[in-house]
């Protein structure tokens, strides 16, 4: 087995070890999303199954479910809020993966790629539509709102990001306004949800959305930066798709604001033009110029914060592993 093959299976069984308290609840959430796929017709339990088995970390379920546990809630409901999120986050990376021309997402070829970008536009749609479905069964308008809002901000941070690419002189706070829109809401989201189900208070809801929304953004600029140097083999999915596309992250904003004038304009010439050698370049620069740990650093503050957002919740098992998860975000490797 290789290094990289060994480093995968052990931090999937690190995650797993973080989930072990939940697990029967995420197999819950498994059937739920199993049963999406059957209520379609024609090809769409072969596409949707597709995208369900490929796996990922099921954060936003595992958010929902251990949020509404911090409440003392066990209800089934846990599981649809949970499912529900999933598949926003689902049809979300459809859309994202055309957007990016990614060919790879958990070591498979993306959907778009198997079964062409038309049928990934229209499953995406279709996964929007049973997240809201099964939403809509609980017969709460204000959970919906919550989850129609969060969508709705996804769907602006991705568009406003696109209408930046190649913006050379992107600032650090229009990036996190994208990844707050992009991420973080949904994830603030999950844990609102629970915290509605589990009938908290307005303080303690206001908290664990915090929570959620600090861990997303740790999350996303942990991503970003596994972008520019992660190892595809260990993430599972096509990387450098950022640079490809003009979109400018947080180690590539603070590289380029640290550089001297000259410097900074053979970089932003590699940005104006990402050929792979440009990328190499511009790879090798962000590896040597410290700007790789000051994206760990400032996703360690968020996660931090997140942490910080449970001081007020008794010690108990979700909370211990809300914690563990938030440490988990800013250590992973994919």
């Amino acid at each position: 087995m290789s290094p990289t093959s060994v480093n995968l299976k052990q931090e999937q069984e690190r995650l797993e070890d973080l989930y072990q308290n939940i697990f029967p609840f995420l197999i819950q959430t498994e059937r739920a999303l199993q049963d999406v796929a059957s209520r379609g017709k024609g090809m769409i339990p072969e596409i949707v199954n597709y995208v369900i088995q490929a796996g990922g970390k099921r954060l936003r379920p595992a958010l929902v479910v251990l949020s509404a546990q911090l409440g003392g809630s066990q209800t089934d409901d846990a599981i649809s809020v949970g499912a529900a999120s999933e598949l926003i986050h689902l049809a979300t990376l459809m859309h994202d993966d055309i957007v990016d021309r990614a060919v790879l997402r958990h070591q498979k070829p993306t959907a778009a790629v198997e079964f062409g970008d038309e049928v990934a536009i229209l499953l995406g749609d279709f996964l929007y539509v049973e997240a809201f479905s099964l939403l809509a069964a609980i017969n709460d308008p204000q959970l919906v709102d919550l989850f129609a809002r969060a969508t709705r901000a996804m769907c602006q941070g991705e568009i406003n990001q696109v209408r930046r690419r190649f913006t050379l002189d992107l600032s650090l706070s229009e990036y996190l306004s994208f990844i707050d829109n992009k991420t973080a809401t949904l994830m603030g989201a999950a844990m609102k949800g629970g915290a509605r189900l589990a009938r908290l208070s307005t303080d303690q809801a206001t908290a664990l959305g915090h929570f959620g929304w600090n861990l997303g953004m740790a999350f996303q600029i942990i991503d970003d930066t596994l972008d520019l140097v992660g190892d595809e083999v260990v993430t599972g999915k096509t990387l450098r798709t950022d640079l490809a596309n003009g979109k400018l992250t947080l180690p590539l904003i603070w590289l380029r604001d640290k550089l001297e004038p000259a410097e900074r304009e053979k970089f932003l010439g590699y940005l104006r033009e990402p050929t792979a050698d440009s990328v190499q370049h511009i790879i090798t620069w962000v590896k040597d110029s410290g700007a790789i740990k000051e994206g760990l650093r400032q996703a360690a503050n968020f996660a931090q914060q997140a942490k910080t957002s449970l001081h007020s919740f008794p010690d108990s098992s979700p909370k211990k592993t809300l914690s563990a998860i938030a440490q988990y975000i800013v250590t992973r490797t994919r």
